[in-house]
């Protein structure tokens, strides 16, 4: 088996990737929580339906919902609130280097 490929968001933007299917209660479940920390954090979320994508369906099938922070797997099945507010508090790498917010 593989290693999944973490897809980038399209959206400059968002932090965080979400990947769902529909008929998935634990995404149905996660994605208000993933919302909620991304607004307070000030930033978005990008929402892909891996059935839409080959290559997620793939990856990703077995592992939905999938919260990417950053470009890195931050959690899979449910989502805590509180790990979720810490990851978004930190600043990438490629940020601080930067300047940017």
């Amino acid at each position: 088996m593989s290693t999944p490929r973490i897809p980038s968001p399209f959206d400059p933007n968002a932090r965080v990737v979400y990947l769902t299917r529909e008929g998935c209660h634990l995404c149905d479940d996660a994605l208000p929580v993933v919302r909620a920390e991304a607004d307070r954090a000030g930033t978005s979320v990008e929402v892909r339906d891996i059935d839409e994508d080959e290559a997620l369906r793939a990856d990703w099938t077995y592992d939905v919902p999938v919260v990417i922070v950053d470009g890195a797997v931050h959690a899979k099945y449910r989502v805590d609130a509180a790990e979720l507010r810490s990851a978004l508090a930190r600043r990438p790498w490629w940020k601080r280097l930067t300047g940017r917010a």
